[in-house]
């Protein structure tokens, strides 16, 4: 279940366009080659930003560095699993090929979603002093979820 491939997710019946499995495929590429273009834009440009505005530190203190797995750790959670951001699923899960369908395999995989809530907490916790209370909340909320998870496991068994 961690590594899927497309059409084991979407039986090639649902696809919609009468795409073949190969057009399909070819399809999902192209978006996902598209994300990762954006992705790293929106990396050098933060850098650029962060660089241009004296906001890119050489080291990050340990516990800062520990609040921010944290962090990360509970967007994750809360974008891949929750049941408070279904509907932001639910409204991706309805396309069945093309950028809508990439932004839904981004949301249901928690590596996929993970680096890009590292990204976003780790810029926001450079460019403004602002976000340090929220990235506190979420890594507070974050040790609480693993605390949950962890007891659960317990009672539940592993």
């Amino acid at each position: 279940m961690l590594f899927r491939e497309i059409t084991d997710i979407i039986p090639i019946d649902n696809i919609i366009n009468n795409m073949n499995k190969e057009e399909y495929k070819r399809d999902q590429y192209f978006w996902n080659f598209i994300y990762s273009v954006v992705f790293v834009a929106l990396m050098i440009l933060s850098l650029l930003y962060l660089k241009t505005n004296n906001r890119l530190p050489h080291k990050i203190p340990t516990f800062d560095f520990i609040l921010l797995g944290l962090a990360t750790f509970r967007l994750i959670r809360l974008f891949t699993y929750d049941l408070v951001t279904n509907f932001i699923r639910d409204h991706f899960k309805q396309y069945k090929d093309g950028p809508g369908r990439v932004a839904w395999h981004l949301l249901d995989c928690p590596w996929c979603s993970g680096v890009w809530a590292a990204f976003a907490v780790t810029f926001f916790y450079f460019a403004t002093p602002f976000a340090w209370y929220p990235i506190l909340i979420l890594a507070i909320a974050g040790v609480g979820s693993f605390i949950q998870i962890t007891i659960y496991k317990i009672g539940y068994g592993l």
